[in-house]
């Protein structure tokens, strides 16, 4: 899909959903340069619509004002990228040959908002609307960490909205400490604060495999996501000392649609713990809806309130 067909799609369904507030509709250039391409003096069709040009994602995402377009040509970029202000980010691809961010080292750059533990997100996007990422992959595998402090995250949408479109997120994982709960590969949170600390999400058309615990992830009151048409692929069967993974989790007090999803390989063994293709956990009004989806080879399809197959599965562990 060329460039303006892609953002004129992330974008209505921003729009459908009211993810494009106030400052969308009145933010204004200031200094003539609307369109950011990174990097230097690459060959990209869509390179002809640049007005600037960067070395890095986060410096073309820093000098975006809002509603501004940054494309990122084919390659791979070691960062973490941060973004504060509604823009469209776009790569050239998630398939071999497109855009990769594969940082090799992560820091902390972020909290989660319900418990404030410290969380490595690869590409985080923090207290802003109107987010449309699209045609790239985020890939944790050279920064993945020993530990589980901090969380890993690949991409998180923290009191934040917009649209995950057509994306790869892979690898937040870390085979030595495979059991970590706060290794999510997507991850939307609010902090039922109002207005301004809401989350709505469109999550579509991706692809989402190789994570510790979840592979959709949307908690607490106020967020509100939509899942369609992604493909969802846990390590399982996992075992003891490994995490249960989930393959969509929306819980405590989120709220959320899936439909049209291809969703597999969330299979716990033994049963001690359940492992779950959508696992709606005390959530909000309407609980969660899941329809018309297609699963496979997972030890429950549908969980509600964090119950499964096994008369002993504990409470649900919830991931930071």
């Amino acid at each position: 899909m060329g460039r303006m067909l892609q953002v004129a799609a992330a974008l209505a369904v921003i729009a459908v959903l009211n993810f494009l507030e106030t400052e969308v509709a009145l933010a204004q250039d200031t200094d003539g340069f609307t369109v950011h391409c990174v990097p230097l003096l690459f060959l990209d069709p869509r390179f002809g619509e640049c007005d600037d040009f960067h070395a890095t994602i986060q410096d073309a995402v820093d000098h975006a004002e809002g509603g501004e377009t940054v494309l990122v040509a084919a390659g791979t970029y070691p960062e973490q990228v941060h973004v504060i202000r509604p823009l469209t980010l776009e790569g050239a691809g998630s398939t071999v040959g497109g855009t990769t961010i594969r940082p090799v080292l992560v820091t902390p750059n972020t909290t989660s908002l319900f418990s404030g533990a410290p969380i490595d997100a690869i590409l985080l996007v923090d207290g802003t609307t109107g987010v449309a990422v699209s045609d790239l992959t985020v890939d944790g595998m050279l920064a993945a960490f020993p530990s589980c402090s901090p969380g890993y995250v690949g991409i998180f949408y923290r009191a934040s909205s917009g649209a995950i479109q057509s994306t790869h997120v892979t690898n937040i994982h870390e085979p030595a400490t495979a059991g970590c709960q706060a290794r999510l590969a997507i991850f939307v949170q609010s902090a039922n604060g109002g207005p301004g600390l809401n989350s709505s999400v469109s999550i579509t058309n991706n692809k989402v495999d190789v994570y510790g615990k979840n592979g959709i992830t949307a908690n607490e009151p106020g967020t509100f996501v939509t899942v369609t048409g992604n493909t969802v692929m846990g390590r399982g069967p996992t075992t003891t000392g490994d995490a249960a993974q989930n393959g969509v989790q929306i819980g405590f007090g989120a709220r959320g649609l899936v439909s049209g999803n291809t969703i597999s390989m969330h299979n716990y063994v033994p049963s001690d713990f359940v492992a779950c293709g959508v696992l709606f956990f005390r959530g909000g009004g309407g609980v969660g809806r899941a329809k018309n989806n297609t699963f496979a080879a997972n030890e429950q399809d549908i969980c509600n309130a964090g119950g499964g197959p096994s008369p002993n599965a504990p409470p649900f562990e919830p991931a930071p």
